[in-house]
C-alpha cells in the first residue's frame, strides 16, 4: 500500500530544540525582509500578511508535532526538551508581539482601500493578527508598561506549564484491602499492583492482601462505581479530590495574574479579555445563557439526586445504619456513581454487561464507519509495518488515510491514540499536527490530526471495554466539521474552513 502523502515525522528528543530554533529563525528572517522593504505607505495584505502566513504554513507542521509531544510522548526527556523549545518560542513570540514597527505595517495594510476588496478569510486573518498585537499591549501600553506586561505573561506561561506537568505526571492513589474493595470487578483488581508491603497482618493466623488503587487509569471510577463499602468510596473520593496539592498555589497565582494582566489592558476581567476571541462577544451574554441553563436543568438534577438519596436511605435502613443525622446531611458526592448503577440495575441496566458490546478498538473503528456513511468518506487503516520508526510516538497508535468517496480523492490522515499511559495528557482532546493549505506552487498540503484520549488500559488477558459514558466521550462533538467530526468535533479543524490559507 503506497501512501498519498508522507506521514508526519516525529522528532527525536535531540531534534526538538534545534527545530524550534530553525522555525524561529524563519519567522525572524521574513519579518526582517518585510520591515526592510515595506513602509506604512506601501503596506498591503499581499506584501505584509501574505509572506508571513506563507512562512507559517511551511513551519506549522513541524511546530504542531513539537507541541503534540508535550501531550503524547511517554519520555520525560522529550517533554523536558519540549519545555525548553516552548520557552524559546514564547520569548520569540513576545518580541514579535512587541514589534511596534511591524504593528504599524499591519495597521496600515488594514486601512488601505484594497482591504475591503479582500475575501472574508483574508480580512479575518489580518484582523486576528492585529488582535494578537492588541492583546500583547501594542497601542495601549507605554514602553515600560509593555516590558512589565510581557515579563508577567512569560511568568504566567511558566506557571501554566508547571500546573499541566503536575497533572500529566500525577501517580497517586490509595491502598485498600480486598475486603474494602469488595464489589470491584476482578478485571479491575487484576490491573492494580499489590500495595506497599503487599500484605497487612490482621492477626497471627491471618494476613490480608492490599491493592494500590491509582487515581488515574480508571481507578477512582471503578472504586466509586462498584465498591460496596461507603467508607471506601468516601476515602477514594476525598483523596482523589485533594490530590496535587502543589497545584493549588499555582492555580491561585495564575488566576490573580491573569486578572491583573487583563486590567493592565483596560479590561474589567480576564473573561472579558478572553471572550474577544470567541463567537459570544460579551460576558453578560454568557452569564445570561448559563443562568438560563441553570434555571432549566437544576430541577431535573435535584429530582435525579432525590431518587439516588431514597435508594441510599433504603440501604442504610436495611443495614441498621440509618439515622436522622445521615439523612439531614443530604446526598454525599462520593455515593453518586455507586447508587446510579444500583438504580440502573433495578431497571435491568448492567453497565458492565453493556460494556462487553463496546470493545475499544471495534467501537472506534465502527465509529469511523458511521462517519464514513454520513460524510461520504472512506477510512483506510494504515498497515502496521508503515507505522514504525519515526512516524509514531507510541506503539499503541493507529493511523488512517481518509478519502472522499465522491471523487476518490485523498483528504488527510487521522490517528487514534486512545489509551492511558504514564506521562500522557489525562484528558480527551483532538491534537492537530498539520493544517491543510495550498502551497505557493499550487500543490496541496493535506492535514493530519489525532484523536487523543486516556481510556483505561486493559489487563494482559483482556481487551479495553468502554462504559457508556466513555462511548459518549468518543463520539462527542463540539464544532461543525470540515472533513470529519468525532470527539470534540475539531479533530479536523483547520484555521479557516476554506480558501487559500488553510483549506
Amino acid at each position: 500500500m503506497s501512501l498519498p502523502q508522507s506521514l508526519p515525522r516525529v522528532l527525536t528528543t535531540e531534534e526538538i530544540v534545534p527545530a524550534m530554533q530553525r522555525i524561529i529563525n524563519e519567522y525572524n528572517t521574513i519579518r526582517t525582509l518585510i520591515l526592510q522593504a515595506i513602509t506604512p505607505t506601501t503596506a498591503t495584505f499581499s506584501n505584509v500578511m501574505l509572506p508571513l502566513v506563507q512562512v507559517e504554513n511551511s513551519v506549522q507542521g513541524e511546530l504542531g508535532m513539537i507541541y503534540m509531544l508535550q501531550y503524547g510522548s511517554p519520555s520525560l526527556a522529550t517533554q523536558s526538551a519540549f519545555d525548553e523549545a516552548r520557552t524559546l518560542y514564547l520569548k520569540a513570540s513576545a518580541l514579535w508581539a512587541a514589534d511596534e514597527e511591524f504593528f504599524r505595517l499591519l495597521q496600515a495594510a488594514k486601512e488601505k482601500p484594497d482591504f475591503q476588496t479582500l475575501d472574508g478569510e483574508s480580512k479575518h486573518l489580518l484582523e486576528k493578527e492585529l488582535l494578537e498585537y492588541k492583546h500583547a499591549g501594542l497601542g495601549i501600553l507605554g514602553h515600560a508598561e509593555l516590558e512589565e506586561y510581557q515579563k508577567s505573561q512569560m511568568e504566567i506561561s511558566d506557571l501554566e506549564r508547571k500546573f499541566q506537568q503536575n497533572l500529566a505526571r500525577e501517580a497517586g492513589g490509595l491502598c485498600f484491602s480486598l475486603e474494602e474493595l469488595d464489589g470491584v470487578p476482578e478485571d479491575e483488581l487484576a490491573k492494580w499492583n499489590d500495595g506497599p508491603g503487599e500484605e497487612e497482618m490482621i492477626n497471627e493466623n491471618h494476613q490480608q492482601m492490599k491493592k494500590f488503587v491509582p487515581f488515574a487509569n480508571g481507578g477512582t471510577f471503578a472504586v466509586l462505581t462498584h465498591a460496596h463499602s461507603s467508607e471506601t468510596r468516601k476515602k477514594m473520593f476525598l483523596a482523589d479530590n485533594s490530590k496535587l496539592k502543589e497545584n493549588k498555589p499555582l492555580f491561585e497565582e495564575i488566576i490573580k495574574r491573569r486578572a491583573r494582566q487583563a486590567q493592565f489592558l483596560k479590561y474589567t476581567t480576564h473573561a472579558e479579555f478572553r471572550i474577544e476571541r470567541r463567537m459570544a462577544k460579551t460576558t453578560s451574554w454568557v452569564k445570561g445563557f448559563l443562568s438560563q441553563l441553570q434555571t432549566t436543568l437544576c430541577p431535573y438534577g435535584r429530582s435525579e439526586i432525590a431518587v439516588l438519596q431514597n435508594r441510599r436511605l433504603e440501604d442504610l435502613r436495611a443495614s441498621g445504619q440509618y439515622s436522622d443525622h445521615l439523612e439531614k446531611m443530604g446526598f454525599p458526592p462520593w455515593e453518586k456513581r455507586y447508587y446510579e448503577q444500583l438504580v440502573q440495575r433495578e431497571f435491568e441496566i448492567d453497565q458492565l454487561k453493556i460494556s462487553e458490546f463496546f470493545p475499544l478498538e471495534r467501537t472506534a473503528t465502527n465509529m469511523l464507519g458511521i462517519f464514513a456513511s454520513l460524510l461520504g468518506l472512506r477510512f483506510d487503516s494504515i498497515p502496521a509495518e508503515k507505522l514504525i520508526g519515526d512516524v509514531v510516538w507510541h506503539d499503541t497508535v493507529r493511523g488512517f488515510s481518509v478519502w472522499d468517496t465522491k471523487d476518490d480523492c485523498f483528504v488527510g490522515y487521522l490517528y487514534f491514540d486512545l489509551l492511558w499511559r504514564e506521562n500522557k495528557y489525562r484528558g480527551n482532546q483532538s491534537v492537530n499536527i498539520q493544517c491543510g493549505y495550498i502551497r505557493p506552487d499550487g500543490s496541496r498540503q493535506y492535514p493530519s490530526t489525532i484523536l487523543m484520549c486516556s481510556f483505561p488500559t486493559p489487563t494482559p488477558t483482556s481487551c479495553a471495554l468502554l462504559k457508556h459514558h466513555q462511548v459518549v466521550t468518543l463520539f462527542h462533538g463540539k464544532y461543525p466539521p470540515k472533513w470529519f467530526i468525532p470527539h470534540m468535533g475539531h479533530l479536523t479543524r483547520t484555521k479557516y474552513r476554506d480558501g487559500s490559507w488553510y483549506p
